[in-house]
């Protein structure tokens, strides 16, 4: 690809978050910077609707995708990330996956080493680090001490093959991690967590220790009646 030609993108999985890339792709192709090659998703419906609002093509099979992107989003069901990441990163095409990574290490391990391998850039949505406020807050706060963070939603009947852990409390543990330092390591932590409607963790409390001194206290939830958000 020359510098004068325009990335090809693409949105994988365009429901609850992926309309979003798909939104925003849009925008970046009416100002010239991109080729919206497409929207992707299982649900044809889905697909074709957001592909209709954004001016694009649309797909139910990523792999018809491969060979006709140079970047991807891929915001579908966690356990998939890493065979779709896998495909496109082997073949050079930068790669953004929502959050989490992958739903276990050795999953985020293999879409880590195929990003290494073939130079492709790899993504994580951590979009708390983007946040105007974290931005904002991270060079007025070089050395903290504690944190108290909650976060509280009412359960959402999606992003349920991952637990509250995964699918809400990722987003502070990424900031304090940020925020105190990423090579700050983690010194202790004593956490638990219950299954109240879902197979899985459904409310988590977790107090992490760092080797520096920091604390953080972290609550999450998604069977609250009402959305909170303190920090």
């Amino acid at each position: 690809m020359t510098d004068t030609q325009k990335l090809r993108v693409a949105a994988i999985g365009v429901g609850s978050l992926g309309r979003h890339h798909a939104r925003n792709y849009a925008e970046l192709s009416r100002e010239g910077r991109v080729e919206f090659v497409g929207t992707c998703d299982a649900n044809p419906e889905t697909a074709k609707r957001v592909a209709a609002d954004n001016e694009c093509s649309s797909f139910t099979d990523w792999q018809e995708l491969l060979g006709k992107v140079d970047v991807v989003s891929i915001a579908t069901p966690t356990e998939t990330h890493c065979e779709i990441a896998c495909a496109f990163l082997e073949r050079g095409v930068h790669t953004l996956v929502e959050k989490p990574i992958a739903s276990n290490l050795e999953d985020a391990d293999k879409m880590i080493a195929a990003a290494n391998a073939s130079g492709a850039k790899l993504m994580v949505g951590q979009l708390e680090r983007f946040n105007p406020a974290m931005v904002a807050l991270r060079p007025l706060v070089t050395k903290p001490l504690y944190f108290e963070i909650h976060r509280v939603s009412p359960f959402p009947n999606r992003s349920l093959d991952v637990d509250v852990v995964l699918d809400v409390m990722i987003h502070d543990l990424d900031a304090v991690q940020w925020l105190v330092g990423e090579d700050v390591r983690v010194s202790s932590i004593h956490a638990v967590g219950i299954p109240i409607i879902s197979d899985k963790v459904d409310a988590a409390n977790a107090r992490i220790e760092f080797e520096n001194g920091a604390v953080a206290n972290i609550t999450a939830s998604r069977v609250g009646t009402e959305k909170v958000r303190k920090t």
